[in-house]
Parts: C-alpha cells; sequence; structure tokens
C-alpha cells in the first residue's frame, strides 16, 4: 500500500510536467525495493 502511494505521488509532483504511467512508476519503485531487499539478505 505505501509502495502504491508513494509511486502515485512521485508520478503527480514530477518535475517539468513529465507524465509516466502509474503502472510504469509502481514497477521502478518495486524494482529498486526488491532489489534492495535481496542485497540485505546476502548481507
Amino acid at each position: 500500500m505505501v509502495l502504491l502511494l508513494g509511486a502515485d505521488y512521485l508520478t503527480q509532483t514530477m518535475p517539468f510536467q513529465l507524465y509516466l504511467p502509474i503502472g510504469l512508476t509502481t514497477g521502478l519503485l518495486g524494482g529498486i525495493y526488491l532489489v534492495w531487499l535481496l542485497s540485505r539478505e546476502r548481507a
């Protein structure tokens, strides 16, 4: 839920009126979060 809200907020406050679909933004943030979780698990 927090990931989706963060993606929505980020999409609405993009500089230069740059428009990204919410699904793309959610995927990007989710991918970064997944990589972060995997890197923490290996350490």
